[in-house]
């Protein structure tokens, strides 16, 4: 499916507050507007304010941003556990097995460089420390290294597999999001832009009751998010 574009060059704040204001000056202005089109129903500025609560309905580009970034530090925080957790445990297989490459090589000594800002495979890289680490738990846990932490790595696992879940689960849903979002706000718009066709004739003499129904333009070439500064 191709990526669902904005028909209108405005911010989504001010399309909707450009659409609110029109809601309430149309109801004054209605019988110009249905004398020069006398198909535009009665209610039709409160189809307008309905598509406006439409779009409320659904969370920002902001909101989702925000969130995005909530989950995306979840898992930063659990990558830091496991982190924690290896450099700990590390001591104690160097104090356990000093100079022993192959064993060290089990624990992931010789990995971890290549996995540890690598989500997918510092999970795989924990889920092995793990089995090994619990292959030696008895001399580790002699040698000083902490039972609970030994303990504890199978739930390191399972939070940094369950936030890394979430994280990528959100992200699809964002594009969903945006999606509903924008055909929503394109709604608003096509609401809008007869209107503005309409006043553009209706009042062309009339600058004070055109300026109502013309579209605001973008304060910034960009359609920055100073635009949304009014």
């Amino acid at each position: 499916m191709s990526k669902l574009e904005r028909n209108f060059k405005l911010t989504d704040a001010r399309l909707q507050q450009f659409g609110a204001t029109v809601c309430e000056t149309l109801p004054q202005d209605l019988l110009d507007f249905q004398a020069f089109d006398s198909t535009l129903p009665d209610n039709y500025a409160d189809s307008i304010k309905a598509a406006i609560e439409s779009i409320q309905t659904v969370k920002t580009d902001m909101v989702v941003i925000d969130e995005m970034a909530e989950r995306t530090q979840a898992v930063n925080d659990d990558m830091a556990g496991c982190n924690t957790a290896f450099r700990t445990i590390k001591y104690f297989v160097m104090k356990c097995f000093p100079g022993n490459t192959a064993i060290h090589n089990q624990f992931g000594f010789n990995d971890i460089e290549k996995v540890r800002k690598n989500h997918a495979r510092m999970l795989v890289f924990m889920r092995d420390f793990t089995s090994v680490t619990m292959q030696h738990k008895a001399k580790l846990v002699e040698a000083g290294c902490s039972e609970a932490l030994v303990d504890s790595l199978p739930d390191l696992v399972s939070q940094l597999q369950n936030s890394k879940t979430e994280q990528e689960v959100f992200k699809k849903q964002r594009g969903l999001i945006t999606q509903e979002r924008v055909e929503k706000l394109n709604d608003l718009f096509d609401l809008l832009n007869p209107i503005s066709d309409m006043a553009q004739i209706i009042y062309a003499d009339d600058e004070a009751r055109l300026n109502r129904y013309r579209f605001p333009t973008p304060k910034s070439a960009s359609n920055s998010v100073d635009d949304l500064i009014s």
